[in-house]
């Protein structure tokens, strides 16, 4: 599994955490659930799945952060990048983040995953 992030999603991503060091936090790709840590919507199906894919900047030592469900690590043109293995039917071979319209949005080589990802940054 991969993900990549276009030139113009890693330009958005470095806009909104300012100038932080690569070295202060991790990035998480999340599909919320009732575990997901700063997910203000706790009510909802899992059928409705555009609003689910997230994108978390969290700082290295965020205690909100349950580092066993993020098992998986990959690294991405970002830097690594952590994802629950159990979700990883979520998620095609190559997954790319691109950001136009003013939305991050996730693709793959089968389409568009969602055309909606949440960027939460928690620094």
């Amino acid at each position: 599994m991969k993900f990549t992030f276009s030139d113009s999603a890693i330009e958005y991503i470095l806009k909104q955490i300012n100038k932080f060091n690569e070295n202060t936090y991790n990035i998480i790709i999340d599909y919320t659930d009732g575990d997901s840590p700063y997910n203000e919507n706790i009510s909802g199906c899992h059928c409705q799945v555009y609003d689910k894919y997230r994108v978390l900047i969290v700082s290295k030592n965020d205690v909100n952060i349950k580092w066993n469900k993020y098992d998986k690590q990959v690294e991405s043109n970002l830097g690594s990048v952590f994802f629950p293995s159990y979700y990883e039917m979520m998620f095609d071979k190559n997954n790319v983040f691109d950001y136009k319209n003013f939305t991050l949005n996730l693709k793959s080589e089968a389409g568009i995953i969602t055309d909606q990802v949440q960027l939460i940054i928690k620094l």
